[in-house]
């Protein structure tokens, strides 16, 4: 039996890593799309290709060379601030990419479905939680539009094209090779005695450990209809700031209390938690346990930072 054929874009991303060795353990040859040096990502891709997404003709020439049953678009930017601070080359690294590379599936004509990895920041500041997926969309960073438009143009494509898409808007997520973010930063800084946290302590989030997003990805793909349909990935278990501090200072051995700077972190909502039942009614489930994953998460960094 053939193997199916995955392409994942944004190869040598955080994520990315994860979901090409979920998607390789599940027997997918896995087709890595993306600017990172073919050596660095070599044991998790069968084939490897060095693209940015820039010409749509290209990206249609691969794509009818490797011939995917799915592509996993992760190619994107993923940072709050640094969109504040340069908008436009955002929009260019989010919005461009996802056209050209709907245009080359058009173009190219196989039937190849699409899973878009889009973010919870589309919903910006909810007014009610758990957040559903047919919640209002009103992003409230540059960030959050850009996703937006990369859903926005999903939907044109598969309305008037009829190319099969689902949207997966992933919460909070962490684990090894994440170099950045709250459980990266919090970690740090209890590995070096350090207690002080930027913000209050009483932001929420829902974390959902990376090789269970990865996981819940590959229930996607197995059993989505690809009909155009947004599916929050999360654990749908809220956890404030200042609880996941306490959790990752007694694994890290830190005995000094959190010290919060008191500050909000601007164009960040307050609270994000994910009603998950359209995720569960696939037949989804959490592996990790939220101390097993900071714990995991814990020792690579001992390890290997």
């Amino acid at each position: 039996m053939t193997a199916k054929r995955v392409v994942i874009t944004g190869a040598g991303g955080f994520l990315a890593r994860h979901v090409a060795e979920r998607f390789r353990r599940d027997g997918w040859r896995t087709i890595g799309m993306g600017r990172s040096g073919p050596d660095d990502v070599a044991e998790l891709y069968d084939s490897f290709q060095l693209s940015d997404l820039s010409d749509a003709d290209r990206i249609a020439t691969l794509l009818d060379e490797f011939r995917p049953d799915l592509i996993i678009h992760l190619a994107a930017p993923a940072s709050v601030p640094e969109s504040m601070r340069r908008p436009l080359a955002d929009y260019e690294q989010h919005v461009l990419p996802t056209a050209r590379l709907l245009e080359a599936m058009r173009l190219e004509g196989r039937g190849a479905r699409m899973l878009l990895v889009s973010s919870a920041a589309v919903y910006g500041e909810p007014s009610k939680l758990p957040v559903r997926e047919d919640a209002p969309l009103a992003p409230i960073s540059p960030y959050g539009f850009h996703k937006l438009q990369q859903e926005l143009l999903c939907d044109e494509y598969h309305e008037i094209f009829a190319l099969p898409v689902v949207k997966a808007r992933v919460f909070s997520t962490f684990g090894p090779g994440q170099r950045r973010l709250a459980v990266w930063d919090l970690a740090c800084r209890a590995l070096a005695g350090d207690a002080s946290i930027l913000g209050t302590g009483e932001e929420v989030r829902d974390y959902l450990y990376a090789a269970d997003v990865a996981g819940a990805l590959s229930t996607v793909t197995e059993r989505a209809a690809f009909d155009g349909e947004a599916i929050n990935i999360a654990s749908g278990t809220g956890t404030t700031i200042a609880e996941l501090a306490s959790r990752i200072c007694a694994i890290a051995g830190c005995t000094a209390p959190p010290r919060f700077t008191g500050e909000r972190v601007v164009r960040l909502p307050v609270a994000w938690v994910a009603d998950i039942a359209w995720l569960r009614s696939l037949g989804w489930s959490q592996e990790w346990s939220l101390d097993d994953a900071l714990r995991n998460t814990i020792e690579w960094i001992r390890r290997d930072v």
